[in-house]
């Protein structure tokens, strides 16, 4: 009778556990997906416009030499970037101590930067250290959605057709999916920007200076780096409980990201992202052509 009474209790405590085990699987699978849903794509392109940036700055500052390339086009973009820590810190609750937006030292370097504190005991404050590390980048396309609505008026809904998402990480077909895509959503752009109309000549004139001095600043410290790296940790954390308190209720948090629009208007700012990008590209190649012929015309005088 008590060996019956123990081997049932046996059964019962290894058919929970198995229970569980499969709940926290499904916990840790889902928080996966949810992830690489939200921010695999952005941070690949957070990769890739990282490094355009930075290139195109090199370029930039070899060409135009440090003070021309600074006051020319480095103001706007320095005070966008630090605009942006700001931005995102204030949204998570942090306290501002200093911010400096633009102010050269005597080497010609650009000094600006923010400083901050948040309450380390909240979770809320810390994953904010994600988006204040990588705020330069998300405004970036941010600031060229808002310059294209202003100036052209652009309707989002006309880009319904143009879908970067987590699937097409998992598909090897990822790079003619995204060129397609892209290569769509571009012909659509174009069409409402309508360039080379003269009526509108100044509008162009003004997006292309947006791009190049904003674009050329949309590049990562090592303390941004390390900021965000701790923040995306603690978010990782806090969607693994959120996971865990709720799954038993259903799938609900991924169905809110996959239906209605959530998913057209996160495309939609992917789209100006890689807009920024394929920018930071042709200007790229633009100096380096500049630079080699004013490398050769020096070398002749």
């Amino acid at each position: 009778m008590i060996f019956n009474f123990v081997s049932f209790m046996l059964f019962m405590m290894e058919k929970h556990l198995n229970q569980i085990i499969d709940y926290l699987i499904n916990v840790i699978q889902l928080s996966f997906n949810q992830l690489l849903m939200i921010f695999g794509p952005l941070l690949v392109l957070v990769l890739i416009l990282n490094f355009s940036a930075i290139l195109t700055a090199r370029l930039s500052l070899r060409f135009w030499g440090r003070n021309i390339f600074l006051y020319g086009f480095g103001w706007l973009g320095c005070s966008v970037h630090e605009l942006s820590h700001a931005f995102f810190a204030l949204i998570f609750g942090h306290k501002i101590k200093e911010m400096v937006l633009f102010e050269p030292n005597s080497k010609g370097e650009s000094l600006g930067h923010v400083s901050h504190t948040f309450n380390k005991k909240s979770i809320y404050q810390k994953i904010g250290n994600f988006f204040i590390g990588i705020g330069p980048l998300l405004a970036g396309g941010l600031v060229l959605l808002l310059i294209n609505l202003i100036l052209y008026r652009i309707n989002i809904s006309e880009f319904s057709k143009f879908r970067i998402s987590a699937e097409t990480l998992f598909n090897f077909q990822i790079f003619k999916q995204i060129a397609i895509s892209t290569w769509s959503g571009l012909i659509v752009y174009k069409n409402l920007v309508t360039f080379g109309n003269s009526e509108v000549w100044w509008k162009s004139a003004l997006l292309i200076y947006v791009l190049y001095s904003i674009g050329s600043s949309m590049t990562l410290s090592k303390p941004d780096v390390k900021g965000a790296l701790a923040g995306f940790m603690w978010m990782v954390i806090f969607i693994l409980i959120f996971n865990m308190l709720t799954l038993w209720a259903g799938d609900f948090s991924t169905r809110f990201l996959i239906q209605g629009k959530t998913m057209t208007y996160i495309s939609v700012f992917y789209f100006f992202l890689i807009l920024s990008f394929l920018a930071n590209l042709i200007f790229i190649l633009l100096f380096f052509v500049l630079n080699l012929l004013k490398s050769l015309l020096f070398h002749q005088k």
